[in-house]
């Protein structure tokens, strides 16, 4: 069996683990990293390198990578390793989700990363509360104030034992308003 990190959210939470084989925990230690250094980022390429990795495992180094990268600030890295992770591995929703929590982090790309991460809510995430609240971070940073609570509270009744969306709702206050018509 093999550990993934995945990144679901611009707060880095865990989503799914597993026993660690000895090659990918160069990747895996990267991942976990808060800043990753480069030494960490040079065994983790070794680490990939390797001739006849099995498939999942080279998998699960691309995708740990590719969080080493994006909280190293590498993005074009890090969107490139999830690139090549979803090519391997279309049905894997993680990779789509944390696509798009690296284009949600590049001015301009917002649209995209909504979309991407909605993919990835569609195709099925292991830990949907997590992919609930990455949505709901890139409808922030796009403006979409409404769609952004309404994924924070469903990230909050998919898992009700996490606070961070709790925590983010309280930010959010809904006004009720009349509204006259003539």
């Amino acid at each position: 069996m093999r550990q993934v990190l995945f990144l679901l959210c611009l707060v880095a939470a865990p989503l799914y683990s597993q026993e660690v084989p000895a090659s990918d925990e160069p990747c895996l230690a990267a991942a976990q990293a808060d800043r990753p250094g480069r030494s960490q980022l040079v065994r983790c390429d070794r680490a990939i390198r390797q001739p006849d990795l099995p498939a999942p495992q080279r998998l699960a180094m691309l995708m740990n990578r590719g969080i080493a990268l994006l909280r190293a600030g590498k993005l074009d890295k890090a969107e490139s390793d999830f690139d090549l992770a979803i090519r391997s591995a279309p049905g894997l929703a993680e990779a789509w989700i944390n696509k798009g929590v690296v284009l949600a982090r590049q001015p301009g790309r917002e649209a995209e990363a909504v979309a991407l991460i909605s993919h990835g809510i569609e195709i099925g995430p292991k830990e949907p509360a997590r992919a609930f609240f990455a949505r709901a971070q890139a409808l922030e940073v796009a403006g979409r104030l409404k769609e952004a609570m309404d994924d924070y509270a469903a990230a909050a009744r998919a898992d009700p034992s996490w606070p961070a969306p709790a925590e983010e709702l309280k930010r959010f206050r809904v006004e009720r308003r009349k509204v006259l018509r003539g």
